[in-house]
């Protein structure tokens, strides 16, 4: 699609979020995954996340979900809250995977709280079966 004069806009992603509370703000991150590393463990967002992958290859897992690679050119969202965000490895064993994310932060929680190993075990049956680590 063209605007006005050159510019050259491409839509990548349009996806509806969750409802965003009032309050919330606005966070723009890079996200850099040295070669092969296994990213953040499992947590969850207190709001809507969209990335777009600039640099590489990651494994990118949302609880529920499949797991599936996500390309270098790719855009992707996950809708926070409750949702637990489990992998997002970088699948390039000598390059580094660099991604660009916009979070809407939730106010007065913070953007990233980590699982607790118990946690964990307690809701590996709410993955995909493909991913899931316990026997249930």
């Amino acid at each position: 699609m063209l605007a006005a004069g050159n510019t050259k806009i491409t839509d990548l992603l349009m996806a509806t979020p969750p409802r965003i509370p009032e309050g919330s703000h606005a966070m723009t991150q890079l996200v850099e995954l040295p070669p092969a590393d296994a990213g953040v463990a499992p947590h969850r967002h207190s709001g809507p996340v969209f990335g777009y992958l600039l640099e590489g290859r990651m494994l990118f897992e949302l609880e529920g979900e499949e797991p599936r690679e996500i390309v270098e050119g790719e855009a992707f969202w996950e809708p926070g809250g409750e949702v637990v965000h489990y992998q997002m490895v970088n699948l390039e064993p000598d390059r580094w995977c660099r991604f660009l994310a916009v979070c809407l932060c939730a106010p007065g929680v913070d953007m990233i709280t980590m699982l607790t190993p118990e946690e964990i075990v307690a809701r590996d049956h709410l993955r995909h079966p493909s991913a899931r680590q316990h026997a249930n």
